[in-house]
């Protein structure tokens, strides 16, 4: 399995300086690449695979001195980048019968990390990272150890706010799965953000709905502020932080309950939500984009993944409506919070209700609940 890790770069002056200057070449790569399957389009009706681009980079490195200072697999990462931008505007167009966004050129506010698609011309000793183009060892703070004999596969430089980090993706062995001794069901909601089979109900923080106001506050300011001048880029950057803040105790709180539900638990189901297509609802989207139900359902597969435990994705058809008691689809409106089966009498929270039925339908044939 890969499994991804974040750590903080500590660069100097002349380091940020190098990491800025390879991020700005690479940027002017990928709007370049994408001018030429454009213009290559236009003038043949055919377009430019991402191997085609490679050997053309190849030709390129060698007329052209200042990019044959970089490592090729730095370049090529953003030539994959490219056409995976291609790959997804053909995938939407699909979807949504012509009207999907073509890949666009890339402005300075809008490109902000590079990367190395093979941990390959990039050296990393356990301290520091070395590669063409960088004056010295660039230093890491690794917070937390890497595993130990890791299989590094590739990594990502990113810039934000407070400076320049880096992802390592690395490779370990995933454990044999464990034996099941504690099984639940996950129903995800709003009212409260999760309600399990066995009762325990996670509460919704809204975190994002807490600084609503202030948002909206630092939001005018800076409408307010000229465009250009240094109050808007200090009023920016006020406002960029209030979204990293949120992001970041969202990510926390996301990263604590999954974990929680891990260690309790050998045998997960959840519903394989549309959440994509939920979003869409003018009335519920930002609720829903706030509670962060695909973050957490990735975290809860991953750390499922790595604890050995068993993690099932059921259709979630008629699990509210299906009485968990007699089987009976029992129609309700979403207004109702309470099941009230007429067939066997039973009367329970909706949410523990469909939270039971969820686990029924990803046990296997035989087991009990």
């Amino acid at each position: 399995m890969i499994l991804t890790y974040r750590y903080r770069l500590l660069p100097s002056k002349r380091q940020h300086a190098a990491l800025v200057a390879i991020c700005e070449a690479q940027r002017q790569l990928y709007n370049a690449a994408l001018e030429e399957r454009i213009d290559c389009y236009r003038k043949t009706g055919k377009g430019r695979s991402y191997m085609d681009q490679c050997k053309s980079l190849t030709v390129c490195r060698q007329e052209l001195s200042e990019m044959a200072v970089l490592p090729n697999r730095l370049q090529r990462w953003t030539l994959k980048r490219l056409d995976d931008a291609y790959a997804a505007f053909f995938r939407r167009l699909k979807l949504r019968n012509g009207k999907a966004g073509f890949p666009r050129f890339r402005g300075k506010d809008w490109w902000k990390s590079f990367g190395f698609a093979e941990f390959s011309g990039i050296y990393f000793d356990g301290k520091r990272l070395r590669f063409n183009g960088m004056p010295s060892g660039l230093k890491v703070h690794l917070h937390r150890p890497l595993p130990k004999s890791v299989d590094i596969r590739s990594c990502i430089f990113s810039r934000d706010h407070k400076g320049w980090c880096i992802y390592f993706q690395v490779y370990i062995e995933p454990p044999t799965k464990c034996a099941v001794s504690t099984m639940v069901g996950l129903d995800l909601g709003l009212k409260v953000f999760a309600y399990c089979s066995d009762n325990v109900v996670i509460p919704n923080p809204r975190i994002a709905n807490k600084v609503q106001k202030e948002m909206r506050r630092r939001s005018r300011a800076l409408a307010r502020c000229k465009r250009g001048s240094k109050r808007r880029i200090k009023v920016k950057n006020q406002l960029i932080c209030l979204h990293q803040k949120i992001v970041n105790q969202r990510t926390a709180w996301l990263h604590q309950q999954s974990a929680a539900l891990v260690n309790r638990s050998d045998f997960i189901v959840v519903e394989d939500l549309n959440i994509s297509g939920m979003v869409r609802n003018r009335i519920l989207a930002r609720s829903i984009a706030d509670a962060s139900w695909s973050t957490f359902l990735d975290f809860l597969e991953y750390k499922a993944e790595k604890a050995g435990a068993h993690f099932v994705r059921i259709d979630p058809r008629n699990t509210s409506k299906k009485c968990s008691g007699c089987g009976k689809l029992v129609p309700k409106s979403l207004a109702v919070r309470t099941h009230a089966c007429p067939h066997c009498d039973l009367m329970i929270d909706r949410d523990w209700n469909a939270a039971k039925n969820i686990l029924r339908a990803g046990l296997p044939a035989g087991w009990l609940t």
